[in-house]
Formats: structure tokens, sequence, C-alpha cells
């Protein structure tokens, strides 16, 4: 199911550039953005009118255009890092992204652009994730990818991490790949430990992000992250989340962007449950393995007409609309009001963990650390030891230890072939 058009002209420089002002602009968001554009015919032409919008506007969000120097210097900051701009109108430009509202009016992207245009199905899920969950994003990620399809996630610690890792030890010998969207720039690797993670995705995968090259990923960045998962993606699919999770933001995302959620079940004693079975309560799709994404996504390709008119927007050749020069911005206005509201979304206590990473501790603070990572990996249903061991990355009489002390404070049983879990509450 691919949805580029090879017919589709390439931008101008000149447009490219007046683009890339135009979305850095003090108050222009990816609506406005959207809006001007379809008001103007062009970027340049936008900003040859912004003096008038500006004299004429009656609101406090006022417009500063960006710096010319300054967009130049942010290209060569990407450049520096490998990192190519693809600009809403260009041909590599993701068809399913630029149907969202709020599609970004541009972003930068290291390593496999062609997988920007094919099929994309996004995981997510909690990031201090069960063993078991891991487990079963790294089984629907590995499934997807050998059916030819791609993975796009946020390479965030747990489901993300999981889901990447899997899909890159399937990409080089099948059609398709994975895409990790970053919270902070390009080039900025976060957590720290997914060092080596980001590497691969660099060389073998895709590497996006809206933000300039070299910015440090803040609490803020993420929902608006989570909107590009949702909107680069046929459908989403939540593995792990609590109730007040940023994985549930994505998913109402992609409810709202009219694209497909699919929920993962889980024991209604684990609290990383809880997102899933409630929206499968509130209508998404019951899934169990990749099959039920795979039968879906067969069914899409079968009905080609469900995405015909996509990439309809052309590029700096189009018209601007008749009323273009009117002084009436009040629909420019309302866009303004609309990208504040984008812009502020309401924070999660994942994403507010988000904005430090933990400095190091001493050697008892890691111990009590190490036992709560342990006891994290556990859900309720029973999971080899062996598998704990793998997981955790601790040696195999660490985790003996930590399992007799969560034992003995009556937190885990262990069960007959060398499995333990979580007692359940």
């Amino acid at each position: 199911m691919l949805f580029n058009d090879p017919q589709l002209q390439r931008l101008s420089q000149s447009e490219r550039l007046a683009r890339m002002r135009l979305a850095r602009s003090t108050n222009i968001g990816p609506v406005t953005f959207r809006k001007m554009l379809d008001r103007f015919g062009s970027a340049r032409e936008a900003i040859e009118i912004l003096p008038d919008l500006i004299a004429h506007s009656k609101t406090s969000r006022k417009i500063a255009l960006a710096g010319r120097e300054d967009t130049i210097a942010e290209i060569e900051a990407a450049k520096a890092c490998g990192a190519k701009p693809i600009i809403f109108g260009d041909p590599e430009y993701p068809a399913m992204l630029a149907r969202i509202e709020d599609a970004p009016a541009y972003f930068y992207a290291i390593g496999r652009i062609d997988l920007l245009t094919k099929t994309s199905i996004g995981i997510v899920g909690a990031r201090n994730a069960s063993a078991n969950g891991c487990g079963f994003a790294r089984k629907i990620s590995h499934d997807l990818v050998s059916a030819g399809y791609v993975v796009t996630s946020g390479m965030a610690r747990g489901i993300d991490g999981a889901a990447h890792s899997a899909a890159l030890q399937v990409a080089d010998t099948h059609a398709g790949g994975t895409i990790a969207v970053l919270g902070g720039g390009v080039d900025v690797v976060y957590p720290r430990e997914h060092q080596e993670l980001y590497e691969n995705l660099c060389t073998q995968g895709c590497v996006i992000s809206e933000m300039p090259p070299g910015l440090k990923p803040q609490a803020r960045h993420f929902p608006r992250r989570n909107r590009i998962i949702s909107g680069l993606s046929f459908g989403t699919v939540v593995i792990e989340a609590g109730r007040n999770s940023g994985s549930l933001i994505t998913a109402r995302f992609a409810a709202e962007q009219g694209r497909d959620v699919f929920a993962v079940p889980g024991s209604p004693t684990d609290p990383r449950a809880a997102g899933p079975n409630s929206l499968i309560r509130d209508g998404a799709i019951l899934c169990d393995s990749a099959d039920v994404i795979l039968d879906t996504l067969r069914l899409a390709d079968q009905n080609a007409q469900l995405f015909e008119g996509f990439h309809q927007f052309n590029t700096d050749a189009r018209q601007p609309s008749a009323d273009a020069h009117h002084q009436d911005f009040d629909d420019i206005i309302k866009s303004l009001e609309r990208d504040a509201v984008i812009s502020s979304p309401k924070k999660t206590k994942q994403d507010i963990e988000i904005t430090t990473e933990s400095p190091d501790t001493s050697p008892h603070q890691k111990e009590g650390r190490d036992g709560q990572n342990i006891f994290e990996l556990l859900s309720s249903s029973p999971l080899l030891i062996d598998e704990l061991i793998r997981t955790s990355g601790l040696s195999a009489e660490q985790v003996s230890t930590i399992l007799i002390e969560l034992e003995l404070a009556g937190r885990v049983e262990r069960h007959p072939g060398n499995r333990v879990s979580r007692i359940a509450k």
C-alpha cells in the first residue's frame, strides 16, 4: 500500500526556505501553516502578506516571522548530523501524515527515508512494561515487518524499545522496517541507554523529529510527538498502559485522526492493563496477535478507493484562493487559537517523568532500583525466570536474590516450570 505520487513536482529551493521560515515563526503552528498555504497558495506569498495580517489582526497571539539567517543556520545544523528536512509538499512527505489537521510543516529525517511512504503501524505502551508485554511487542513487530510493513514508535523505554529492536532484526531481509519519532532533536538520544538502538535505527531504519537539531526533549514535546506516531500510521497498537499514560493520548489521537486503534488485553489485576482494557470497552479492536492487524490491512488493500485523494496538496505552483488578499483574516486568527490549544496539551504523569534523566546513584540505591525494575518486569501471568534474567540484564545470582526478597515480602509467587509472577492484590 504505497501512497506517494511519482508525478509530484519538487518544491523550489526558495519555497522550501519560505515554508521553513513560516513554520518557525512565533505563534504559527501546524494548523495556521496549513491555513495560510490554503489561503495564499505558497509560503512565499504568505510571507509577503504577513505585514498586512499582523497589522489587521486583533489577537494577543502576535506573529513574528522567523529570520532567514536563523533558518539557514538550522538547516546547516541538520546537515552536520546527517539529517534531511522533509517539507510539507515534498514527494517524500508521508501521505497518511499529511491528512491530519495538525501535520508538521516539516520534520527532519535520518536513515531510510523510503520507509516514510510505506504502510505503517504504530506500537506504543508502558515504559515500565512487563517482560511479557515486551515479548508480545517484539512478536507483533517481527511479524508486521516480516510481512513488509513498517513499525512506528517513539524509542522510549519498555514497549517502544522492544518493538524497534525486533523490527531491526528482520528489516534487512524484508521490505518492511521501523521509524522512530523523537521528542527532542533528531540528533538527541533519549533515553541515554538507547544509544546503540538509536545508531542502528539511523542506519537500518529511520529516525524523525519536527524539533530543531540539538533540542533536548521536554515533557511538553511528547504529546506532540505522539500525534505524529499515530498520524504516520494506518492504526496504532497499545500494549500495556496505565489510565493516565501518554500511550492513551496516542490512541486518542489515532481515533480523532480516523485511524484504527488496536488494544492488547491484560489481567484486570495489573494496572498496566487498565489502559488497553478500557480502550477495548470503548470500541478498540481487541488484538491478541499480529494476524488481527494483518487481516485489517489486507482488507484495506482490497478497498483501494479508501486512499484516493491522498497527496492532493500541491507545490508552489498552486493558485491562491480568490479572497487571498482580502483583509478579513478571521480564519487565520481562528487557526492561531487552535494552534495555541494544540501546543499546550495536558501533561501525563509519564510525560512529566521525562523531563530529567536519573542521576548516578549509590550502590544501595542501585540495589533498590534493580529490585523495583525486576518487580515491574513481572505481571500476574507467570514468566520464565530465564526470560526475566535476559530481559533485566542482571546476573542470575542478582535476580535470584531479588526474587527471594520479593517472595519473602509477599509480592511474588513461584510456579512450576521455573516461572514466577506478581501476587494479584
